[in-house]
C-alpha cells in the first residue's frame, strides 16, 4: 500500500510540475520544423530552449543559422494588448518588479520606461508576468507616514498619482511618499474601513476547505507546537505539502481543488501518514459553499491503515463566518466510524463468541480566528461526550497560520 501510494503521488507531482514549467514559446526552423516549449536565453548564436519529450523536459538550443521564426509568448502576448499610454506591472525571474510604459516591442525584447529606472531593455524570456493597469481598479495605498489612501487612480504620471478617493475628493500623491499599494475590491471598505483579505481560506482548523491555494501561495502551520505543516500551490488548481508531528510521523497533502461556480468550490485530495510501524491516512472529497470570508463545508473521507480501508466513510461538516475586521467564529466536526465489539460467552457450551456494531463517534470543535494580514491564530475547544464528562467545556486547541 505504501508503495503504490508513494508511486501514485510521485507520478502525478511529476506530471503537474512538468506541464506547469513549459510555456508555449515557438521555434521555427528553416526545414519547417516547429520546437514548442520555455526559451530560457538568447544569445548571439543560438536561442535555449526546454521543451517536453514524453512527459519529461529536454534542455537544448537551436543555431540561429538554422532558424526561420520565432515568438516568445509573453512579448507576442504584450504585443497583441500594447497601448503606449497604459501603465504596466512587470515581474522577472530574479523577482525584480517593476512599473512603466512599454515604449516598443521586437521579437524578443523591450524597451521599457520604468518610474524608477527609467528606460531599460528587458529580454522576452526573463519575464514572469505582465499585467496591464486596470483603470477601474480600486487600491489601498499606505504612505511612508502610516497614512492610508483608498481609491481609484484616475491619472498616473511619472512622479505622482491622482487618486479619487469617497471621503477627500482627489488627491495627488508623490510616488515618493508611497510606502505600500495594492489593488482591493471595493467590497473589502467596511464603514470607511479596510478589510484585507481572510488569510487562511483553504482551511478550517484541520479539515481543508474546497477553496484552492493560487499557484505560488503556500502558509506553514503549527499545531500544538509539535505538529508542523507547509502547503504550496504548483497551480491554481494543485497543492502539494506535508510535516511533521514530533517526534516520529511524518505525513504528504496532496490537494486539488475547483472553482466551479461564484460560491461553490470543489476539492479531494489525500493525507498519507508514514509511521515506524506503518502507513495511514484519508482519501477525501470536499465541497464548500460560500465566499472566503463566509463558507460551509461538508466533506468525506475514507481511513485506511496499510491496504485496509474503514467500511463507513468519515464525515465532516465545518464552517466558517468572518464577523469584524481581525476575528471569525470557526467550527469543525467530525463522525469517525469504528466498531463496538461485544463478547458473549456460553456457558452450556463453554464457547465465547464476538459480535460487532458499526457506530460513528462524534468529536466537535468551536472557537475563534483571529487574523492579521498573513497570520492567523486559532482558539478553540475540542469536545465529545467522553470528554464532557471530565472537562465541560472542552480541551483547548490552538494553531499558528503563516501564509506566504
Amino acid at each position: 500500500m505504501k508503495k503504490r501510494l508513494t508511486i501514485f503521488l510521485f507520478i502525478l507531482i511529476s506530471i503537474i510540475v512538468a506541464e506547469g514549467i513549459i510555456a508555449q514559446d515557438k521555434i521555427i526552423t528553416k526545414s519547417g520544423t516547429t520546437i514548442e516549449g520555455d526559451i530560457t536565453s538568447i544569445n548571439d548564436e543560438a536561442i535555449f530552449i526546454n521543451m517536453k519529450v514524453n512527459d519529461n523536459v529536454s534542455k537544448t538550443f537551436v543555431s540561429l543559422d538554422q532558424i526561420e521564426d520565432f515568438f516568445v509568448e509573453k512579448v507576442e502576448k504584450l504585443r497583441n494588448e500594447l497601448d503606449t499610454a497604459t501603465f504596466f506591472a512587470i515581474k522577472l525571474e530574479d523577482g525584480t518588479g517593476l512599473m512603466g510604459k512599454i515604449i516598443f516591442i521586437d521579437k524578443s525584447k523591450i524597451i521599457f520606461d520604468d518610474n524608477n529606472l527609467g528606460k531599460i531593455t528587458i529580454s522576452g524570456e526573463t519575464i514572469v508576468s505582465a499585467t496591464k493597469e486596470n483603470k477601474s481598479a480600486f487600491y489601498q495605498i499606505t504612505l511612508i507616514d502610516g497614512n492610508e489612501l483608498h481609491g481609484q487612480i484616475i491619472e498616473r504620471r511619472k512622479n505622482e498619482l491622482d487618486i479619487q478617493t469617497k471621503s477627500l475628493g482627489k488627491v495627488t500623491v508623490s510616488v515618493k511618499n508611497i510606502k505600500k499599494m495594492r489593488e482591493v475590491t471595493q467590497g473589502s471598505m467596511k464603514g470607511g474601513e479596510y478589510w484585507f483579505p481572510n488569510p487562511n481560506n483553504t482551511r478550517y482548523l484541520f479539515a481543508p476547505t474546497g477553496i484552492p491555494l493560487k499557484k505560488g501561495e503556500g502558509y506553514y502551520q503549527n499545531a500544538y507546537v509539535v505538529a508542523n505543516s507547509v502547503q504550496y500551490g504548483l497551480s491554481d488548481n494543485f497543492s502539494i505539502g506535508g510535516g511533521i508531528v514530533l517526534p516520529v510521523v511524518a505525513f504528504l497533502t496532496p490537494k486539488v481543488g475547483f472553482t466551479v461556480a461564484e460560491k461553490f468550490h470543489v476539492g479531494g485530495g489525500a493525507i498519507l501518514a508514514l509511521m515506524p510501524e506503518a502507513t495511514l491516512g484519508i482519501l477525501y472529497g470536499v465541497t464548500t459553499y460560500g465566499t472566503d470570508e463566509h463558507n460551509v463545508t461538508v466533506g468525506l473521507g475514507y481511513g485506511f491503515i496499510e491496504e485496509e480501508f474503514t467500511k463507513k466513510p468519515i464525515i465532516n461538516l465545518a464552517g466558517m463566518t468572518r464577523v469584524s475586521k481581525r476575528v471569525a467564529l470557526v467550527t469543525e466536526n467530525w463522525m469517525v466510524p469504528y466498531r463496538d465489539y461485544d463478547s458473549n460467552y456460553n456457558q452450556v457450551t463453554g464457547v465465547s463468541t464476538e459480535t460487532y456494531t458499526d457506530k460513528y463517534y462524534a468529536l466537535i470543535t468551536y472557537g475563534l480566528r483571529i487574523m492579521k494580514e498573513r497570520i492567523t491564530f486559532d482558539i478553540a475547544l475540542v469536545n465529545s461526550k467522553d470528554i464532557i464528562e471530565f472537562l465541560p467545556i472542552g480541551i483547548p486547541y490552538i494553531d499558528f497560520v503563516y501564509k506566504f
